[in-house]
C-alpha cells in the first residue's frame, strides 16, 4: 500500500519526503530517448541531482521560474473549479511515499476513492491547440501513468487551465502494458542511482584516503583517525630528498664579466668639438 504523507507541498517538510526520490513528475526524462535509442542528457542530470541529495541529505534550492510560481498561485483556484464541475470535492494531499519507499508522488488532488486530479496551467495560445486533439497529452502520460501507479489508482483527470478561457479535462485510465514497462525503467534508474551513490561516497580523493559519510549520530573520530592514519605515513626516502634538494637550492646571482659589462654599459655620445 502507498504511504500518504500530510504536508503542504514547498515546505520544508515536502522536500525532506521527496529528497533523493525519483518522482511522478521526473519519470518523462527518465524514459526519453534519443533518436538513436540512447539515454538523454536529462536523464543523467537527473540521476546526479539525486544522487547529490542522497548523499549529503538535502536538496540544493534551485530557484523557480515564472511558469511554476504562476501554477502555484493558479492551482487552488483551478481545483475549485474542477469540483464545481464535476460536483466532486478535491482532497489536497502532500506527498504518496511508493510501498517501496523508492520513488514518489505529489499529486494535485485525490478524487474519491479512485481518481487522481493533475492540473496544467498553460497560456492560450498553448492550450488552444489542446482541443482540436483528441488523445491525451503525450508529455503528460509518464506523469500521470506514473501517479496511478504510484497511488494505486484506477484514472487521473488531467485538467489544462488558464484563467478566464474554457477549461480542458483529459481522462485517462490506467494502462498496465505501460506502467510496467515504467517501473522497469524507474528500477533500473534507481539501481543505476543507487551505484553511482556508492561510487562517490567511496571515491578515492586523489590522496590515498577514501571518503567516510559520517551519519547522524556517529562521532567523528572515526573520521578523524583516517586522516592521521594517512598523515603519519612516512614520505617515500627518495621524493624527501629530492624535496629537499630543491628547498636547498639558492638563487645564485653572477656577476657580469668584463665583457659582457661592456655591452650592457649604454652607448654615450660625445659632442663634437
Amino acid at each position: 500500500m502507498p504511504i500518504i504523507i500530510n504536508c503542504i507541498q514547498g515546505t520544508a517538510e515536502w522536500y525532506q519526503a521527496r529528497n533523493g526520490l525519483i518522482t511522478a513528475s521526473l519519470f518523462e526524462m527518465v524514459v526519453a530517448q534519443t533518436k538513436q535509442g540512447q539515454k538523454t542528457s536529462k536523464y543523467h542530470a537527473v540521476m546526479m541531482k539525486l544522487a547529490g541529495e542522497r548523499i549529503t541529505g538535502k536538496a540544493v534550492e534551485e530557484g523557480t521560474t515564472l511558469a511554476m510560481r504562476r501554477g502555484t498561485e493558479l492551482e487552488p483556484s483551478a481545483r475549485q473549479l474542477y469540483g464545481t464541475l464535476t460536483h466532486t470535492k478535491p482532497e489536497c494531499i502532500g506527498f504518496v511515499l511508493a510501498d517501496d519507499r523508492r520513488k514518489g508522488f505529489s499529486p494535485d488532488a485525490f478524487i474519491g476513492t479512485n481518481g487522481l486530479l493533475e492540473i496544467k496551467t498553460k497560456k492560450p495560445e498553448i492550450l488552444i491547440p489542446h482541443f482540436y486533439q483528441k488523445s491525451f497529452p503525450e508529455e503528460h502520460k509518464a506523469q500521470c501513468q506514473g501517479g496511478l501507479w504510484i497511488a494505486q489508482r484506477e484514472w487521473i483527470d488531467l485538467m489544462l487551465y488558464w484563467p478566464d478561457m474554457p477549461p480542458l479535462i483529459k481522462r485517462a485510465y490506467r494502462d498496465e502494458a505501460y506502467i510496467r514497462k515504467l517501473e522497469s525503467e524507474i528500477n533500473h534508474f534507481n539501481e543505476a542511482l543507487e551505484k553511482m551513490v556508492q561510487q562517490i561516497k567511496h571515491a578515492d580523493t586523489g590522496f590515498g584516503m577514501r571518503i567516510k559519510i559520517i551519519t547522524k549520530g556517529q562521532e567523528n573520530a572515526e573520521l578523524r583517525e583516517d586522516v592521521s592514519n594517512v598523515l603519519e605515513k612516512p614520505i617515500n626516502k627518495e621524493i624527501g630528498k629530492k624535496a629537499g634538494s630543491v628547498l636547498e637550492r639558492r638563487r645564485v646571482i653572477r656577476q657580469p664579466t668584463k665583457t659582457k659589462r661592456r655591452r650592457l654599459a649604454p652607448r654615450l655620445k660625445m659632442p663634437k668639438r
